[in-house]
């Protein structure tokens, strides 16, 4: 039977897991300085990616407490910000976060979160960050507005005529299409990560930090509102309490990470409960079903 595992990562090293997003395991940390800033599940193992110094740290696990650790140099400008998984990889994405021209993105890939292949350096002016697999397609969001699509991970197509103003935070996969989600309540939409339609805003202010396909429906959390959909087109609004700054879904309930080092539980993504209060912030959350 697959083993479900929640996964929350971030600073001094720190990876912390849970079968129910409950009770919290003693915690694996790293060095001081070290910080994991994203993590995913796939191919029955956790992949997370972070940074110390000037390079890129890596670590995976097959069962959440052992963990297999190695580090790359960066050069201080080549730091990987984001993971996803799809088409039996795991692709990371990366570049000069620091840039305010040329970021140089580029992607890493993995089976197994161990051996990483790159980085392989991809189209495009600025970065990719977070990203979402379905109908055999990677479709990626990132800095001022950028975002792309590809069908293997290394060859990108991006969306034309992008504006800074609808730069989308975070995206999901779910009855069919992509939904990105971003400042201002803004939501868009997608079937081939190149032609965006159905803009909508929400409050100033009220930004969107992360979205999720939760069984049936989207859910996106953000400062003050959480958003429900079935197809990414009709949206309602509730007004949320403590919600996370990220979040994953897993095994019926929600979970993400709030300052400083907060561990946060929700049933319906709208009321949410402190479950763990790790000793460093926590950057990241991930779930996964381990053998």
């Amino acid at each position: 039977m697959p083993k479900p595992l929640f996964l929350a990562v971030g600073h001094n090293g720190t990876r912390i897991t849970s079968a129910d997003a409950k009770e919290w395991d003693a915690p694996s940390l790293g060095k001081e300085g070290e910080t994991y800033r994203c993590a995913v599940g796939g191919n029955g193992c956790m992949a997370v990616i972070g940074s110390y110094g000037g390079s890129n740290i890596f670590a995976s696990t097959i069962n959440g407490s052992a963990w297999k650790t190695s580090i790359k140099d960066a050069q201080y400008s080549r730091y990987i910000r984001g993971v996803g998984f799809g088409n039996g990889n795991f692709l990371a994405l990366g570049g000069d976060p620091g840039s305010v021209g040329l970021a140089r993105p580029f992607v890493l890939m993995s089976a197994d979160g161990e051996k990483w292949d790159g980085p392989h350096d991809i189209p495009g002016k600025f970065m990719v960050r977070r990203l979402a697999f379905g109908n055999k397609l990677f479709v990626a969001v990132g800095d001022r507005g950028r975002r792309a699509a590809s069908p293997d991970g290394k060859t990108w197509t991006d969306a034309p005529e992008v504006k800074a103003i609808d730069t989308l935070v975070d995206v999901a996969f779910g009855n069919g299409v992509f939904v990105g989600v971003g400042l201002h309540g803004l939501r868009m939409l997608t079937t081939d990560g190149v032609k965006w339609t159905d803009r909508q805003t929400g409050e100033e202010g009220e930004h969107l930090n992360s979205v999720v396909w939760a069984k049936d429906r989207f859910v996106a959390v953000g400062a003050g509102a959480t958003f429900t959909s079935k197809d990414g087109l009709k949206w309602e609004r509730t007004a949320n309490a403590d919600a996370p700054v990220s979040m994953v879904y897993g095994a019926g309930v929600f979970v993400g990470p709030r300052w400083r080092g907060r561990i946060m539980r929700s049933t319906d993504a709208l009321k949410w409960e402190e479950v763990h209060k790790a000793d460093s912030h926590l950057e990241a959350v991930a779930f996964s079903e381990l053998a």
